[in-house]
């Protein structure tokens, strides 16, 4: 084969190759953008006669604030000895609105390791000692927070947070 023809197929080959390209690239990226919703042609923009956007506004950030548990945890609470106390500095903060009850668990294992009973918003746990006898060494563990309502102690939801725990001796 000469090298004119070579030459040729190999140029062929690579505007074939760009022009597939491109219409992949179409079809991939162009296709996908196009949706088949269908919107309701009576719906009307905006808010509906009658309503009180203040009372609204007001609904609104209640349905936010009860959604939303708020904490604080030492991620990385220290023990001089499995028997010690530990400053594990839990703390439901006052404008909480929820009761918490707080259970930690050891990552590999999920063996409960300490357990709270309720806090009350604005109230605190500074240092603690676990209810298992844990050995020298680093643990990861899972400080888990359960949510109630306040007035009535119905469940609301859980949270956690990711904490390494040391015992020293």
């Amino acid at each position: 084969m000469s090298k004119t023809k070579k030459r040729t197929l190999i140029i062929a080959g690579a505007i074939a190759l760009i022009v597939a390209t491109v219409i992949i690239c179409y079809f991939v990226f162009a296709k996908n953008n196009e949706t088949d919703l269908l919107y309701e042609d009576n719906a009307t923009t905006g808010i509906m006669p009658g309503t009180d956007i203040d009372k609204r506004k007001e609904e609104l950030q209640t349905m936010l604030d009860n959604s939303m548990i708020a904490f604080s945890i030492n991620t990385s609470p220290v023990f001089l000895n499995g028997t010690s106390e530990g400053n594990l500095l839990i703390e439901n903060p006052g404008n909480n609105a929820k009761l918490l009850r707080i259970s930690i668990l050891i990552n590999d294992t999920d063996e409960e390791i300490y357990s709270s009973n309720y806090l009350k918003p604005g109230t605190y746990i500074e240092a603690a000692k676990l209810n298992k006898v844990l050995k020298k060494g680093t643990y990861d563990a899972t400080a888990y927070f359960s949510a109630y309502e306040e007035e009535t102690g119905e469940y609301i939801g859980q949270t956690g947070a990711q904490i390494e725990i040391t015992v020293q001796n």
